[in-house]
């Protein structure tokens, strides 16, 4: 038996009937002090006997090892990889195959298998998140053994720490978290000890991975859902209504901030006030009346009639006042509908009106892509999706969002699994050049079909029943220990987060213009649809940045 092993960067995808040969190795890399550094090892066997497998086990020798994570890339089904008939080109495959995404992390006591002409690989993670000793060169030996400690192939990846910080300035950056498919999935009480204790765990590493901005459901959040039908009821604020009166109750929405305090998560997107795509109906809203729950509005609820509008005002008032004595009001998001487009224009804005004078104070926006809701005056602050920003960046919105979702196919940067990860990674550098402020994409973990009608297993189903292609609906997947598994997409964009704040550091240093000099050296101009297409310009780039934060430092 032959074996063969290759460092690889972490932008490569080895799909299991790849070449190794074709892999491009390196041999060595350089970071800052605190961030974490990825690389793959991609391994496979070459035999002519009928033997199927070799057991055997894998090992990392370094000064580093405290900080270092294995985990085995494993591949997963994808029926809908990319949008039917796209002519987009930048896929890595377009047809159903099992593609490389989910991370298992590897225990030093398990096997891995060589299996002959079954490309796999390892993936490496190096957290210097909390580092601030080690800097200088290291070398990681990088080892593969038999049950009788006999080597079976050895490499090795050479380490540079740069003795500087990435800055501490960080994008504002949101992933949905659906709470509700938590409850769901692992078949627990909503809002129960244990449902508290899984969403405290999927926020720990939605934090470690950049997120910073979370949904927090003071209400029922309205998205995803059926017409007519209804989520898990997962609003955070009791509600006691006496007559015409309401009494509000924000113990477990206390204990959801104290949560995200935690877990260094610092701003918080108060659910929807209306339901999705259009802001015709009120969420659905549950309240105690004569001692009995029961639900007080929904969909035969319209969105401007009397009875919400004054509930709604009230209801605002009393958090706002809420939110203040906790003194993070101005760290709040509120949003109105999500995704309104321009037919809904009308009932957008009599929806926004019947509350906007409460909120003038607050940063009040959604995801759209129309024009027309900024240049009408309806949405000060919009999130435009990447496919339609260059409008916005043209009429010098300040304090720009960003958001993509399944819509964006075509040129511009998503997380598809089909996508190559320097498609998921170019997003870092878009988002530097024009000085986004934060970003927004829908689905942390989704794990419903379409319009949220039913439970799906997302280890099998990776498009949410055919709702959006493959990896759209979620970056983690749900563990058995109520623990998330991580994406590749995860940690790619972990990347590119990592990225703008090691371009803020160059830029301290030097100047703005300076570090797009060096973004642009190998493009004309970089824009949300255009950018080279391979891993070596990231790979480079970081490489350039990281040289010469080294220089000035």
């Amino acid at each position: 038996m032959k074996y063969s092993a290759k460092i690889i960067s972490s932008l490569e995808k080895c799909f299991i009937n790849d070449d190794i040969t074709l892999l491009k190795s390196i041999n060595n890399l350089s970071c800052l002090k605190n961030e974490k550094l990825n690389f793959q090892i991609a391994y496979t066997v070459y035999s002519d006997t009928l033997r199927d497998k070799k057991p055997a086990f894998f090992m990392i020798k370094s000064e580093l090892n405290e900080f270092i994570k294995i985990y085995k890339v494993e591949s997963v089904p994808c029926r809908f990889p990319v949008m039917h008939n796209t002519k987009e080109l930048d896929y890595q495959k377009k047809e159903p195959y099992l593609y490389p995404d989910l991370l298992d992390e590897y225990i030093h006591s398990d096997n891995i298998y060589f299996v002959p002409n079954v490309l796999q690989s390892l993936f490496i993670e190096i957290n210097l998140d909390y580092n601030s000793l080690f800097h200088g060169e290291y070398t990681l030996e990088c080892i593969f053994f038999d049950s009788d400690n006999e080597i079976l192939y050895k490499t090795e990846i050479s380490i540079e720490i740069i003795n500087s910080y990435l800055d501490d300035e960080k994008i504002k950056y949101t992933q949905w978290f659906h709470s509700d498919c938590l409850s769901s999935y692992y078949n627990v009480k909503p809002l129960s000890e244990k449902h508290f204790k899984i969403i405290d765990n999927f926020m720990k590493t939605a934090s470690e991975y950049g997120i910073n901005t979370i949904l927090t459901p003071v209400l029922t959040p309205p998205l995803d859902t059926k017409i007519g039908g209804e989520r898990p009821t997962i609003q955070l604020v009791g509600i006691k209504k006496n007559g015409l009166k309401y009494e509000y109750n924000y113990d477990l929405l206390d204990k959801w901030i104290n949560l995200c305090k935690k877990n260094s998560i610092e701003y918080f997107e108060i659910s929807h006030f209306f339901t999705q795509w259009g802001a015709k109906h009120a969420p659905k809203i549950i309240a105690t009346v004569n001692g009995r729950k029961k639900r007080i509005f929904g969909w035969d609820t319209d969105s401007t009639s009397d009875e919400y509008v004054y509930f709604l005002r009230d209801f605002i008032k009393n958090l706002i006042v809420h939110l203040k004595k906790l003194n993070i009001d101005k760290k709040c998001i509120f949003h109105i509908s999500d995704e309104p487009n321009e037919k809904t224009v009308d009932n957008y804005k009599a929806a926004k009106n019947t509350i906007s004078d409460l909120l003038e104070d607050y940063m009040v926006t959604d995801a759209l892509s129309s024009i027309e809701f900024y240049k009408q005056g309806i949405v000060k602050k919009p999130i435009p999706s990447t496919d339609k920003i260059h409008d916005f960046i043209e009429l010098k919105v300040k304090n720009l969002w960003a958001y993509y979702c399944g819509g964006q196919y075509i040129d511009v940067s998503n997380r598809y699994i089909a996508m190559p990860s320097y498609r998921n990674r170019i997003i870092g550098a878009q988002l530097y050049k024009y000085d986004i402020e934060g970003f927004l994409h829908w689905g942390y973990n989704f794990y419903y079909n379409q319009y949220s009608r039913k439970l799906i297993n997302p280890f099998l189903i990776t498009d949410a029943d055919f709702f959006a292609p493959s990896g759209d609906a979620y970056t983690v997947y749900p563990g058995n220990d109520y623990n998330p598994l991580k994406s590749l997409r995860l940690l790619i964009f972990n990347e590119a987060l990592q990225d703008i704040r090691a371009f803020k550091t160059l830029e301290k240093l030097t100047s703005y213009s300076h570090v797009i000099s060096i973004i642009e050296e190998e493009i004309d101009e970089l824009t949300f649809n255009n950018y080279p297409r391979n891993n070596d310009y990231i790979l480079n780039l970081r490489k350039k940045i990281n040289r010469e934060i080294s220089q000035h430092t």
